[in-house]
Order: structure tokens, then sequence, then C-alpha cells
């Protein structure tokens, strides 16, 4: 094998790469553009849609039917908007009302709050009513204790408190691990796609596919200089989409329910030794990931028949890349044979800080053992005169 050649083929793929508009899309401005845009965009709008419910649920009324003065007053009170209505369900559900509150007879007396759990309104609105209820309730305790004499402080013997021995970093790596992942090997298959799909079946399409055979190189020189090619495409694609994901996330003003979350979102835990471990997990299946891309696709006769083919190998490749980022999945052995999961499942892993050095080589070794039998596969079509030639 002479790397001068395999050297002169990759230079070759990679000027191809470049000029071409479709790879350049999917490569670079897809991760770079489309990602932040995509988070911002659905950001602000999820805030928006909350706030606008948090109006929505303070502008709308609520339909009542108690009897009990003090339940009527703990709503005004609350600054709530009520209604006298016979049907509170269908009120709810014809949205004439956000929500609606029953009181039920009974020892003790029951309240019942309907609310449509599918409108933020509705939600919103249930949500306020009951902070009113409980509030009420909590003052009636008070006061039956005060009037028997006995001392509030028998309502809270002693205080339980919840302490978190997780650091931020490691909190951080559990929230970006399931996702983290997840993005980063479906954005590699993506931006792997298009650029092989030009290499083979492009090569085909445009007729320049026999002047490359007939250049004094070998089939597996061609294939291994190509590879590289989509190797590097792939790595590319994978760096700009985490990149540009961590910039998002720092940038973008996030939604989160408290501090802490918004806190453990913003905090990336991607240090050098992270990074360099992620890398290492990450080369092997960029490997693997274009020999079996190259071998599909060397099948296609056109580009449009490439993406016919590969379209369902992304759609392979989402599940096991989605069940390796959930959490209380615990990495053994067996697992780590899995293509695909055994990465996602990894990342994941690594971000934690929870992770055996025994796995982390089984996962290296079984995906450059996949990457060698995928590249064999993909030399063994590109030998075969009926593959390359196929009308």
């Amino acid at each position: 094998m002479r790397l001068s050649i395999v050297s002169a083929i990759y230079r070759k793929e990679m000027l191809d790469l470049v000029r071409d508009r479709r790879t350049m899309i999917s490569m670079v401005v897809v991760p770079v553009l489309l990602i932040p845009l995509l988070l911002n965009v659905s950001t602000r709008l999820m805030s928006r849609m909350e706030e606008n419910a948090e109006l929505e649920a303070k502008s709308m009324a609520v339909a009542v039917k108690v009897t009990t003065p003090a339940l009527r007053q703990a709503l005004e009170k609350a600054q709530i908007q009520i209604v006298d209505q016979d049907d509170l369900k269908d009120a709810v559900l014809k949205k004439t009302v956000a929500a609606a509150v029953e009181e039920i007879p009974g020892s003790p007396v029951q309240v019942q709050i309907y609310a449509d759990n599918s409108s933020r309104t509705s939600s919103a609105a249930a949500a306020r009513v009951r902070t009113a209820l409980d509030d009420l309730r909590d003052e009636k305790v008070r006061e039956s204790l005060k009037n028997s004499g006995i001392p509030e402080s028998v309502l809270t013997p002693f205080v339980v408190k919840r302490t978190n021995i997780a650091g931020a970093r490691k909190m951080a790596g559990m929230a970006w691990g399931s996702i983290l992942g997840y993005l980063l090997l479906l954005m590699m298959f993506t931006g792997g796609m298009y650029p092989i799909i030009d290499m083979t079946a492009g090569e085909k399409e445009r007729k320049t596919m026999e002047a490359l055979l007939a250049a004094p190189a070998s089939r597996m020189e061609i294939v291994l200089g190509k590879n590289f090619a989509a190797m590097t495409a792939i790595l590319i694609t994978a760096i700009l989409t985490l990149g540009s994901l961590t910039y998002s996330l720092k940038s973008t003003r996030l939604n989160a329910k408290s501090p802490e979350m918004e806190e453990m979102m913003r905090t990336i835990p991607l240090d050098a030794h992270t990074l360099t471990l992620i890398a290492v997990t990450l080369v092997p299946l960029a490997m693997f990931a274009a020999s079996l891309m190259f071998a599909i696709a060397l099948f296609a006769r056109s580009y449009k028949e490439g993406q016919s083919y590969l379209m369902p190998l992304l759609m392979v490749v989402i599940f096991p890349a989605l069940m390796g980022g959930l959490s209380g999945m615990q990495m053994t052995p067996a697992m780590c044979l899995i293509p695909i999961f055994n990465v996602s499942q990894m990342i994941r892993g690594i971000l934690l800080g929870d992770f055996t050095t025994a796995n982390f080589a089984m996962t290296t070794v079984a995906n450059l053992a996949y990457a060698a039998i995928a590249f064999l596969i993909a030399t063994r079509q590109f030998e075969n005169e009926n593959v390359l030639f196929r009308s």
C-alpha cells in the first residue's frame, strides 16, 4: 500500500467535498447555523407559550360550585375571578373557564379541582387554585391549634432536608449525557451521508468512476483514501455540532424551572481530559460509519438512489443512540459490544465521570473491529465490477 497514492486520493475527495454544495450544507451549515437557530427559536417559543399561559390563567375565570364561604373568599383573596356554573367539567372542556372547583360534602369535606392538563392555561389556573386552597387549609389548621392551646410547632416536629452530594459538574454531566451523545451520533451519520453518496453514486453519475479506476492505484488504496475523506467529514461535523451546541446553550436564555436547573444546563463539563476521551470514542465510530455507509452507497446508481439507501440507516441509528443516553442503564461488557449504543452510553459515562477503563477499552476495541469488518466489506464491494457498474 502506497501512502502517497492514498494521500492523493484523500486530497482529491476533500476538494470535491468542499466544492459540493449539498455536502457543505450537511457538514457545516446545519451544525453551525441550524442547531443554534432551532435551539434559540424553540426556547423562545416555549418561554413565550408559558408566559401567555400564565397571563391567560390570570385573566380567565374559574368556575365554582361551593357552599362554604371561606372557600370562595380564599379564591377571591388570591385574585382569582370566579363564576358559578352547573356543569363544571363541560365548562373546562369547552374552555369557557380555565379551571373549576367543586365542594363535595362529607367528613372531611372534599374539594375537587377540575383542569384540562393538555392545556397550559388550564394547568396554570389549577395550580393557582391549589395554592390558594392550600393556604386556606394551613390557616385553618393553625387557627384550630391556637384555639386548642397547642403550639404550631407540633406540625413540624422535625425538618427533613435533602442534600445533593453530586457536584455541579456531575449534575451537568447527567443533563448533557442524555442529549449530547444522541445529537453527536445523529449528526455524524447525517454529515457523512452526503459526502459518501457523492464519492460513490455521484462518481458514477458524473462518469468519473472509470477515470479513477484507470489511475495507477489499487482498489484498497482508493477505498482507503475515500474513507479517510469521509471520516474527516464525519469528525468535522461532530466537532462543529459540539461547538455549536455548547455556544448555543451558553448564550440562549433557558426557560428553566429553577436557577439550579438553568445553571446545570449552562455548566458544560467539557475539559481537555473529557474532550480527549470523547474524541477517542468517536474516531473508531467514524471509521465504522464511513466504511458502512460507503459499502451501502456503492450499490446506488445515482445520487437520489444513494439517498434512498442511506436514509433507512439513519432511522436505525436513532434508536440505539437515543437508548444509550437514557439514565439508569449500567454499562455491562455485553452492552459494550452493541454498536452505536455503546458509544452513546460511553459518552454519557464520560460526561458523568462514571465509567470503567475496562468498558472504555472494550467499547473502543469493539468499534475498531466493526470498522475493520466494514472496511473489508467496502473493499470487496469496490472490487466487484457488477456492483460498480450495475445498471
